[in-house]
């Protein structure tokens, strides 16, 4: 099979299996099957998809079809690279690599390797193809001009259908609250304290004042003026108390609630909606996903140019 530069590997005179062959040429270069293979593992941890899927068949041929396409884009914006003297430095492709391992969780160095080695892919491998992907976007500027930009009422539209029309507000709540605390953690204390709790919310609905029956009955620290506790928004209080304030009126009152302090009969006295503290920071996370993938439209868009100047032979 000299003319497709097929390699065979051979155990019997009967049997023969292909393990390398020439898929396609790209210009004065080509691409083979083990190429395919091997960028295989390192375009799916790209993707965040599991390399297991590679095991299935009617995948790994998708996938593989996939990489091809991927592999000759890559010839090409390297053959490019080439002409116009670009690089990635270590230090840039270092600097990048902690970005991702610190999205990613902030896994270490040690991690991230061992977990695309599980895959049978080299690291350094996997190095040169994070490299080549961050020359791709320096060609492209270079090349291009970086035209992508993003407006303010596009991340706008993206914050509303991630979050929600009213995802630019959140709720807070003024609470006061009646803490009855156990004095040990014995069954009779603890019965005691819940009754205490549940005699002083009969009190309430009896027709008291929340604020004076919590004066008279809460051992919490604010006991003193009422049992106010002050104004929150969620995930700032503990979460079986946060969950029971949260899902009451104006003046309503709570029936016991037990949390790891004690027992609780809690009230909301006002409510407020007021600007998402984080809308800021998850705007700008939203912008900078749109900004990539206005990136990648664009080194989308010149790869067709380059491929429309390129001679490309697919072997089948």
């Amino acid at each position: 099979c000299i003319r497709d530069r097929c390699v065979f590997v051979t155990s019997a005179p009967a049997s023969a299996e292909i393990i390398d062959r020439v898929a396609a040429q790209v210009n004065a270069e080509i691409v083979t099957l083990h190429d395919i293979r091997q960028a295989s593992v390192p375009y799916l941890l790209q993707k965040g998809l599991d390399p297991g899927t590679l095991s299935d068949d009617s995948t790994r041929f998708r996938v593989y079809a996939e990489v091809l396409d991927d592999l000759i884009d890559r010839k090409l914006l390297m053959q490019e690279a080439a002409k116009l003297d670009l690089r990635i430095s270590d230090a840039e492709l270092e600097q990048w690599l902690a970005y991702t391992r610190q999205q990613q969780g902030g896994l270490s160095e040690p991690e991230v390797r061992k977990q695309v080695e599980q895959y049978g892919v080299d690291y350094d491998d996997y190095r040169e193809v994070v490299r080549q992907n961050l020359l791709k976007l320096r060609i492209t500027r270079f090349r291009v001009g970086s035209k992508a930009k993003v407006s303010d009422a596009e991340v706008d539209a993206a914050y509303r259908e991630r979050y929600g029309a009213g995802a630019g507000f959140e709720r807070y709540i003024t609470v006061a609250h009646i803490l009855i605390q156990p004095k040990t953690q014995s069954a009779a204390d603890v019965a005691a304290s819940r009754q205490a709790a549940e005699a002083a919310l009969a009190r309430i609905r009896g027709g008291e004042s929340f604020s004076e029956v919590a004066k008279a009955t809460s051992n919490g620290p604010s006991a003193g003026t009422g049992g106010k506790l002050g104004t929150f928004r969620r995930g700032e209080l503990d979460e079986q108390f946060e969950d029971e304030a949260f899902g009451l009126d104006i003046g309503e009152i709570s029936k016991v609630v037990r949390t790891k302090f004690g027992f609780h009969v809690i009230t909301v006295t006002d409510t407020e909606d007021r600007p998402n503290p984080d809308i800021q920071d998850r705007k700008e996370e939203l912008r900078n996903i749109l900004l990539q993938k206005a990136m990648e439209r664009q080194v989308a868009s010149y790869v067709q140019t380059l491929r429309g100047r390129a001679f490309i032979d697919m072997k089948q």
